[in-house]
């Protein structure tokens, strides 16, 4: 039961790690696409995430209270400005990648 349940959650992750790299490559190429095609690529990666997360194992009250003390107390999930700036392409960081 729990191989099942952590393969299903690795087959989340790794779908929702593709939609996340679709809205990266959306960000490249925000200045050659017209407004209207941004807004129907974004309104797909927005079905295909909800599609993906109804497909997701719901999460258990124990698996719940240990993921909510994590991201208060452990500060998971948090990036720092430094982070967020190396997940961008170049030209939409706040700082020069020299520094």
């Amino acid at each position: 039961m729990q191989f099942a349940k952590a393969k299903n959650h690795q087959n989340i992750a790794d779908k929702l790690w593709l939609v996340r790299e679709k809205y990266v490559s959306l960000l490249t190429d925000l200045n050659r696409l017209s407004i209207n095609d941004i807004t129907n690529e974004r309104d797909t990666l927005m079905h295909e995430t909800h599609e993906i997360y109804i497909s997701a194992s719901k999460t258990d009250s124990k698996s719940y209270k240990l993921a909510q003390r994590a991201l208060k107390s452990e500060e998971e999930q948090f990036f720092t400005e430094e982070e967020l700036d190396k997940i961008l392409p170049d030209h939409l960081r706040r700082k020069s990648s020299a520094s």
